[in-house]
């Protein structure tokens, strides 16, 4: 049975894991509709360009900081 203290732990801190959780999954969702976006305007760049390498930054950060759970 769980102790009485992470009972009264959870329960005090159970909004701000409800929030952080619908923030990461907003943040999830969003990223799922953008990186499509962000791979088209990639294909259209220049092979070697500095946009091109822009959009190699913008797509490495988006799926590892932002959509990685």
């Amino acid at each position: 049975m769980l102790s009485e203290t992470f009972l009264d732990f959870l329960a005090d801190w159970y909004l701000t894991f409800k929030a952080f959780h619908i923030i990461s999954v907003i943040s999830w969702m969003a990223g799922l509709l953008y990186l499509p976006r962000l791979f088209m305007y990639h294909c259209n760049a220049e092979v070697g360009s500095k946009q091109s390498e822009t959009f190699k930054v913008m797509e490495y950060r988006l799926m590892k900081i932002i959509m990685m759970p």
